[in-house]
């Protein structure tokens, strides 16, 4: 995407987020998208003149011309309400006024075509290496979807903190919006358990809380994450302030998928930061590694220690050892 318009993209970063704001900035983003969108799928398929005869081989009914230009003229709307994109909405406008006098034939004629690629090099779309004139669009064979980058989205309309935490539903709140939660296996399952009971054990007798999977802590305003363990420990400086109890130490499973990995590594890693959370853990089930991570200055972790075997006696905590043997011996079962 060009520079521009990554310039004009709604950015919900600045200033404070409200209900109201989160679902103007909401319907924009969509309409961004939705934008983007059109103008690739159109402009890709007639700037290449094989895959535009490739699709009406396939297709019972061609696209119209004007049908096309309607697409376009939706994309523009978007665009212009976005920012001063320019010159992609000029070469849109272009495009889509040469299309109102097509029949919806193949080949389509050189100043469609130009102008096609005109919206494709204002997205900075680079040409293919075979040329526009012998693209025939992706390669069919089968190949494994793209995994997921982004949380799925649960709940289109924004939820406060409070209506959050009072849900009895899944997920996660992140900005405003309900999220699909972490996903997990039975070996990450396991490894979690085995946590929650060891850290229990240390806890109780010292006047601690641990909670596990399902429970709920707000980490902003607008965002609350469901970690694996929280270990809350007695005398926490927030309680002196009248603020919701911090956890002293957080617990996160790392799973393979890497929206799940952006999640307990950048996300997560800002917020249980910028709540305070002294200790933050982070375990790699499958390749068997943990990472303490301790909180620095300016809200940010730094690793305290990281390791793959033996019996970790200063794992941060006072008088807190983890037997990683015993732990992978106890999830063995589970395929590791």
């Amino acid at each position: 995407m060009t520079d521009e318009l990554k310039k004009n993209a709604p950015d919900q970063a600045a200033g404070s987020v409200t209900p109201s704001s989160l679902g103007a900035a909401e319907d924009q983003a969509r309409a961004f998208a939705l934008g983007l969108s059109a103008a690739l799928n159109v402009a890709g398929l007639l700037a290449a003149p094989r895959l535009l005869a490739k699709a009406m081989r396939t297709k019972k009914e061609a696209p119209t011309g004007e049908a096309l230009s309607a697409v376009l003229e939706n994309a523009s709307t978007a665009f212009r309400s976005s920012g001063d994109a320019t010159g992609l909405v000029a070469s849109l406008s272009e495009l889509r006024d040469r299309l109102l006098t097509w029949e919806g034939r193949s080949p389509a004629p050189a100043p469609i075509v130009e102008a096609a690629r005109g919206v494709l090099r204002a997205l900075d779309v680079e040409e293919p290496e075979e040329g526009w004139d012998r693209w025939e669009g992706p390669a069919e064979e089968q190949t494994a979807p793209p995994a997921r980058q982004m949380p799925r989205i649960l709940r289109a309309e924004p939820m406060t903190i409070e209506a959050w935490l009072a849900f009895d539903g899944p997920g996660e709140l992140c900005e405003g919006v309900l999220v699909e939660a972490k996903t997990s296996t039975a070996l990450e399952d396991a490894v979690a358990a085995w946590f929650f009971t060891v850290l229990r054990a240390w806890a109780l007798p010292r006047g601690g809380v641990v909670c596990g999977r399902g429970h709920k802590l707000a980490v902003s305003t607008v965002s609350g994450r469901k970690p694996d363990v929280c270990v809350y420990m007695p005398n926490d400086p927030s309680a002196e302030t009248g603020a919701p109890s911090t956890p002293t130490l957080v617990l996160e499973v790392v799973s393979a998928n890497p929206a799940d990995q952006r999640r307990a590594r950048l996300t997560t890693s800002r917020e249980y930061g910028a709540l305070g959370v002294r200790w933050y853990w982070l375990v790699d089930a499958l390749n068997r590694t943990l990472e303490v991570l301790e909180l620095g200055s300016g809200g940010r972790y730094i690793v305290f220690l990281a390791a793959i075997d033996g019996t970790m006696s200063q794992v941060g905590p006072e008088g807190l050892a983890i037997d990683l043997d015993a732990l992978w011996a106890a999830v063995a079962p589970m395929g590791l």
